[in-house]
């Protein structure tokens, strides 16, 4: 007796015709089986770049302190967090923290601190060691994020001889 295996096909099927994944309709499917799942995967892949790249409000602890276009060059002022002041410096934005317990004043382009230390509008000290502490700034949407839970412990600037004049 032979060992042949009998192939048996679903009824209706010619003999000859190969059966693929999409069985003996694969001849009359149209163009649009071809142009649907291009486009479909293309929708996808908008949507995707869509929610993982577009600009939004920064996440975390970051808070608005203000429009970018408030901020002039040159100049610094106090915003809504408590002992926090941002300044532009060009097409810069700078915020920093006032230290613990010494309030901090900003005129003729500087920083003065209550002991009349010094300190340009990015925070550094001129010609002495130390800094303010520095926050992360965010613009988006032409709104200014500061976050204020930032951890940044700088060294103050020593106290002067010579106390810098106060601000008006």
């Amino acid at each position: 007796m032979s060992r042949r295996r009998f192939r048996f096909r679903p009824p209706g099927v010619k003999p000859w015709t190969r059966i693929g994944p999409l069985g003996p309709f694969r001849g009359r499917l149209g163009v649009a089986w071809v142009v649907a799942p291009i486009v479909l995967g293309l929708a996808l892949v908008a949507s995707a770049w869509f929610v993982l790249v577009r600009p939004g409000t920064p996440g975390g602890s970051f808070e608005p302190v203000g429009s970018a276009s408030s901020f002039l060059d040159g100049q610094a002022r106090s915003v809504a967090i408590p002992g926090v002041w941002v300044g532009r410096d060009g097409d810069r934005l700078f915020a920093v923290r006032e230290e613990d317990s010494c309030s901090l004043a900003f005129c003729a382009g500087r920083y003065v601190d209550c002991r009349g230390a010094t300190y340009g509008i990015d925070g550094g000290s001129p010609g002495h060691d130390g800094a303010l502490d520095l926050l992360p700034v965010m613009v988006s949407g032409g709104q200014v994020y500061v976050d204020p839970d930032h951890r940044a412990d700088h060294t103050p600037a020593p106290a002067p001889a010579s106390p810098a004049s106060a601000c008006p």
